[in-house]
């Protein structure tokens, strides 16, 4: 039997991993028409008078016409004035216009599930004692069908284009929103890891880490074709799991987990805990769990 090693993977590793990773699904559901390999990013904002942001919306485009929502903050001034609807509205216009016929978003308990469910979204899964004490809730709309719009009511101000400087202003504005809700204990602890043969290549790879509030996240899990059958996926998956442990995990969480390999975390123990039909067209996305 082949002997293999295993290493921790550099930062390049893991740029690669993804893109194999996603190379693979296209090949297995071809990207839609008129949508490229990468994610396209949308930013739209709002200024004030003095031109400091006071509200924005961040979100990706997926290869599949898929739009998701990743940011949606406002500054507690001007909240309860229609921003974030009218930013919401925003970005689900441009995806819809672009051909996304879905758009999907995370929220946890102490965010703004009241605030998407009124906006069309409905709940697809739960992640539950994430953060302790709380559940991060998975939701979804279609943006492809006939449904009435609840009305915006005007802003007096104007929405703008962002950049990927806007987005990471938004993600700290959020994460300081976040910060007692969470209560993280630690930064973030990367456990990425490949299996090398002996000739020093990359023959399996995990990308994944713990969070600061103890959850073991699972990003990308890769195998080489040529060594698919091999047990590869499952050593590292164990290996990450008694690593995570070790670091205070609580419970591990894998997204972005489709039909052609749930049956993989579900062998090793993981449950659904969502799953949203039609991501990508004629399959399923999931997010899975395991508790510990």
């Amino acid at each position: 039997m082949e002997k293999f090693r295993l290493r921790k993977s550099a930062r390049r590793d893991s740029e690669r991993i993804e893109k194999l990773v996603y190379k693979h699904y296209f090949e297995l559901v071809p990207k839609a028409e008129g949508f490229g390999d990468e994610e396209e990013f949308l930013c739209k904002k709002i200024a004030d008078e003095n031109g400091n942001v006071i509200a924005g919306c961040t979100a990706y485009v997926s290869g599949w016409g898929c739009l998701y929502v990743d940011d949606l903050w406002v500054d507690e001034k001007y909240r309860r004035r229609e921003l974030g609807s009218n930013l919401l509205r925003a970005v689900e216009d441009i995806a819809a216009d672009r051909g996304c016929y879905l758009s999907f978003l995370e929220t946890g308990d102490f965010q703004a599930g009241p605030f998407y469910l009124k906006h069309g979204y409905t709940v697809f899964g739960t992640v539950k004692y994430h953060p302790a004490g709380h559940e991060d809730y998975a939701m979804y709309k279609r943006l492809d069908k006939e449904r009435a719009k609840r009305p915006c009511k005007p802003t007096d101000y104007a929405i703008a284009d962002g950049g990927e400087e806007d987005g990471e202003y938004l993600d700290d504005k959020l994460n300081e929103y976040n910060l007692p809700f969470l209560n993280p204990r630690h930064e973030y602890i990367k456990i990425n890891r490949k299996l090398v043969d002996e000739d020093g290549n990359v023959a399996a790879a995990i990308t994944a880490g713990v969070s600061g509030t103890d959850a073991g996240w699972i990003w990308k899990i890769w195998v080489d074709e040529k060594h698919r059958g091999k047990g590869l996926g499952t050593l590292l998956l164990k290996h990450f799991e008694k690593k995570a442990k070790e670091k205070g995990a609580v419970k591990f969480i894998v997204e972005e987990v489709y039909d052609w390999n749930v049956g993989f975390f579900l062998k090793n123990g993981y449950k659904v805990a969502g799953r949203l039909p039609g991501l990508p067209e004629n399959h399923s996305y999931y997010i899975v769990d395991k508790d510990l």
